[in-house]
């Protein structure tokens, strides 16, 4: 019967005699050899006395174990592979039995009848888990007796409890005590602009005098004061005043008034052309062409990285706090309090990270770029420009993925001119400056998960 039997297994088998008419069925065991705790084995009960199958586990076990009187009944089972204690446990529990450890000794009993003093305090230390996250998940299997309580100094959690519920607390601790794989997240966030301008500007005037007629390009350079009393205005603004041209000047080589005064905005390259003696010597001209181009490129790369345990979320910013003085006064009291609230401009990263059975991870990832724009400021105080992305994703290990990009792109064309004269062909180029403007600004932003085994 057992010369198929696998090594290290055990099979019962209990069977009703064909002539069984008492009450209580006949009952055969037969042991093919000692098992050992945590080796599979197999059996097969059919009515057979529940202490009797206790003594056989008991013997195939090698355990020393008492049954206690107020045990009986019966029990039907067949079982294959499986665990000795995983077995026993079934049983106790079918029956609603437990059994208590002292020492050496193994005593069954049922657990109505289990008391205080029965109950065995164990202490289990935790490498990996955190005792307050894991206590929650030990109250579910304790028995309404038991008392556990976590020791935060040891991180261990002490348990008191029937010896059947502290095994089966071990078994699952083991499970959960366990190192967690770390991952470490790179962001790669890469800025790009790009621009371009030009403009093309003409400034020119003069000053004709005939007789006791005299023309120029406008009344620009004269400054007149008035006086009253101790008190002086200026009417007419000074040569070179901002009132009125304020990018190159408002005066020719020749010192006279532009009619047309369209330049180049902070030109870069102007060609001057003065004539003082037209028409004997009655006609001064002046002719200024100007010319701005300017071209740019930008790169910008930012490159923030964080390592976390699975399934716990980690932080990493790094930027400026920029101080901002407020004012602050209550309705009852004019008094006006000083204070002080912070702009914080900085790059940071956080996320979640969780790894799947298949080495992937799926991760809740946020990244955030502040800066501030000092060109901009608003009573001294610079404007922030902020990117940020924020995404739900699954990414292979290794793998690099783009999170997100943005790209703006900007284009303006823009002429000043003289109404009616621009549109002269060919003369009216003096009367009118075009200006051309191109911006192109481009986020991308890379995340790259490593699964760090080490």
């Amino acid at each position: 019967m057992f010369a198929n039997a696998p090594k290290l297994s055990i099979r019962f088998l209990i069977c009703v005699c064909a002539l069984a008419c008492s009450v209580h069925g006949t009952a055969n065991a037969e042991v093919a050899e000692t098992v050992k705790a945590g080796s599979p084995f197999s059996m097969e009960f059919r009515d057979a006395d529940i202490k009797d199958v206790l003594r056989a586990i008991g013997q195939a076990a090698n355990m020393n174990m008492i049954v206690s009187d107020t045990v009986s009944g019966q029990v039907s089972m067949s079982l294959k592979d499986v665990n000795i204690w995983d077995a026993l446990e079934a049983i106790l529990r079918t029956k609603g039995l437990t059994y208590i450890r002292e020492g050496k000794i193994v005593r069954i009993l049922a657990v109505s009848d289990a008391r205080d003093e029965d109950l065995e305090t164990r202490v289990f230390a935790l490498s990996y888990a955190n005792g307050k996250e894991t206590l929650p998940i030990i109250e579910k299997i304790k028995s309404e007796k038991a008392k556990v309580s976590v020791d935060n100094r040891t991180n261990s959690i002490v348990v008191k409890d029937l010896s059947l519920n502290i095994d089966r607390m071990e078994r699952l601790l083991k499970n959960i005590d366990i190192r967690v794989p770390q991952v470490l997240i790179e962001a790669k966030i890469v800025e790009v602009s790009i621009n371009y301008a030009r403009q093309l500007g003409v400034q020119w005037g003069g000053q004709y005098t005939g007789g006791n007629t005299t023309v120029s390009g406008g009344v620009t350079g004269v400054s007149s004061n008035t006086t009253s009393g101790s008190a002086s205005s200026s009417t007419i603004p000074a040569i070179g005043s901002s009132t009125f041209y304020p990018q190159t000047g408002d005066i020719g080589r020749t010192g006279n008034a532009f009619v047309v005064n369209l330049p180049a905005a902070a030109a870069t390259s102007a060609l001057g052309l003065s004539f003082t003696r037209l028409l004997g010597g009655k006609l001064a001209l002046d002719l200024q062409l100007s010319a701005m181009q300017t071209t740019g490129n930008g790169r910008i790369l930012s490159s923030p990285k964080v390592l976390t345990m699975n399934n716990k979320e980690a932080k990493i910013s790094s930027g400026t706090d920029i101080p901002i003085q407020i004012v602050s006064s209550t309705a009852v009291s004019s008094v006006n309090t000083l204070g002080v609230q912070i702009i914080s401009a900085t790059l940071s990263l956080s996320a979640i990270p969780t790894i799947t059975y298949d080495d992937r991870i799926v991760m809740v990832i946020k990244v955030e770029k502040a800066e501030p724009d000092f060109s901009r400021e608003v009573n001294g105080i610079p404007t922030i420009t902020k990117r940020n992305a924020e995404a739900q994703l699954i990414v292979n290990n290794g793998e690099t993925i783009v999170l997100g990009g943005i790209l703006v792109k900007n284009e303006a064309d823009s002429e000043s001119s003289v109404p009616l004269l621009s549109k002269i062909p060919i003369l009216g180029w003096l009367f009118k400056t075009k200006s051309k403007l191109e911006t192109q600004d481009e986020l991308m932003i890379f995340i790259t998960p490593n699964i760090v085994t080490d």
